[in-house]
C-alpha cells in the first residue's frame, strides 16, 4: 500500500511527495554528496549538474554541483569533463 512505501521512504530519510507534471507520488531521497563541486558524473552519486544562472560559453570550463536529490524532474544542465554537456528538462 502507499502508506507502507511512505513509511519505508521516511525510514530511509526520504520525502514522499509528488514529482514532475504528473504528480506521481515518489520517494525522493537526498544524495550524501549533494552540492559537492564536480566536473563530471563519476564524482557524484547522481548527476553532476550546472547550477549557474547564465549559460556559459560553449568551451568554457565549468564546475558543477552533485545532484541534491533523486527527484528526476526539472530543467538543468549536466557537466562532463569540466564543460556544460547538455541542457534538458524532464517533466
Amino acid at each position: 500500500s502507499t502508506g507502507d512505501s511512505e513509511k519505508a521512504c521516511r525510514a530511509k530519510g526520504g520525502t514522499f511527495r509528488p514529482v514532475c507534471m504528473m504528480g506521481k507520488m515518489t520517494c525522493v531521497l537526498p544524495y550524501a554528496d549533494a552540492g559537492k563541486p564536480c566536473t563530471g558524473k563519476a564524482q557524484c552519486q547522481g548527476q553532476c549538474r550546472y547550477e549557474g544562472k547564465k549559460t556559459p560559453a560553449p568551451d568554457a570550463d565549468v564546475i558543477g554541483a552533485c545532484q541534491r536529490t533523486t527527484d528526476p524532474c526539472g530543467c538543468f544542465g549536466t557537466v562532463e569533463g569540466g564543460k556544460l554537456d547538455a541542457m534538458m528538462c524532464v517533466d
